[in-house]
């Protein structure tokens, strides 16, 4: 993003940059050792939705799970285990109610929202050119932003998408550096072909893309896909009106590493909602200093990380509420 052309993304940074500041709750005394409480992590959740939510008692009777769902060009590569109808069928599951993911929403009291970012226009292969243009990525980043208009307590972040994860390790390796290899380790039961066409790509992208790697919303736009711009767009807008993020899996964590990298306290208002078994998503999380609410080395994606851990948040802000009421009263 250099000369006198000004870029379409331009607005984004300004708009990470100015986000309102979180005052995030002490979790050390004054002496370095860790602060006791009589519920431990909860009552620091809670004074933590609090701070995010800008309020004296945090509240969470409204929660979204907002899944946006991509298609990208370097799935021809057999980059994963599903076909590549596979995201189409995913989220016809999810419209009609026959998703684990609805019945989990349902009973977490959860709206479930479902973004289709153009799957018919699968995002450009990276290993021979960007993913998408500037304008493309800065679109789809506002359109991401739409995911908090209807002003939940706090929303959790989901994607699902063919090749999806390795247009995130290309992400995250634009960020971080490091082996191509490192970044596109898989779980457990992932046929090592599909590791090696992961490593591939991401080996054939990193070296076309090298001179425009050290910006992170450049990299976003020339790497990544649909479904991590709209999750940058979804944490910048949530930030922006005081309302909590889970991240779900290795990709949501990406997108919230893009905004880390242009601003580190620009992700105070995140929290991890889970840990996978995908090595590589641990490797962001401690590089984000991000500790996960669940560990149970899920798989799945779609947001059930997410979902799992907001009765949680919610135990946080009950609480929270009574500590507030007993100091009312005393």
């Amino acid at each position: 993003m250099t000369g006198d052309t000004v870029s379409p993304l331009s607005d984004v940074y300004d708009l990470i940059r100015q986000q309102p500041v979180v005052n995030l709750p002490r979790e050390y005394n004054s002496d370095g050792s860790v602060r006791m409480t009589k519920y431990g992590r909860l009552d620091r959740l809670g004074e933590w939705i609090a701070a995010c939510q800008r309020r004296d008692v945090p509240k969470l009777e409204k929660a979204t799970l907002a899944l946006f769902a991509g298609s990208h060009g370097l799935a021809k590569y057999g980059v994963s285990v599903s076909h590549d109808n596979a995201t189409q069928k995913r989220v016809e599951a999810l419209r009609t109610g026959d998703s684990v993911t609805n019945g989990l929403a349902a009973r977490n009291d959860t709206n479930l929202r479902i973004f289709e970012l153009a799957l018919e226009v699968p995002t450009k292969d990276i290993s021979n050119e960007p993913a998408m243009t500037e304008q493309e990525c800065a679109s789809t980043i506002a359109f991401g932003m739409e995911a908090v208009t209807e002003e939940p307590d706090c929303i959790a972040l989901g994607v699902l998408g063919v090749g999806g994860g390795t247009a995130a390790a290309a992400v995250a390796c634009a960020l971080y550096g490091g082996d191509a290899q490192y970044w596109v380790r898989a779980g457990q039961g992932v046929p090592e072909e599909v590791n090696l066409a992961r490593a591939g790509v991401l080996y054939r992208a990193v070296q076309l893309h090298r001179g425009h790697m050290s910006d992170p919303l450049v990299a976003l736009q020339r790497l990544g896909g649909r479904e991590l711009a709209a999750c940058v767009g979804a944490i910048i807008a949530a930030r922006h009106q005081g309302i909590p993020v889970l991240l779900d899996g290795f990709a949501t964590a990406v997108a919230a590493g893009v905004v880390h990298a242009i601003d580190p306290r620009g992700i105070d208002h995140v929290i991890a909602g889970q840990q996978t078994d995908r090595p590589a998503h641990k490797a962001i999380l401690e590089r984000l200093d991000l500790e996960p609410l669940i560990d149970l080395q899920l798989q799945q994606g779609e947001g059930i990380g997410g979902l799992l851990a907001i009765p949680l948040l919610k135990a946080a802000c009950v609480i929270s509420a009574n500590n507030q009421a007993r100091k009312t009263e005393g």
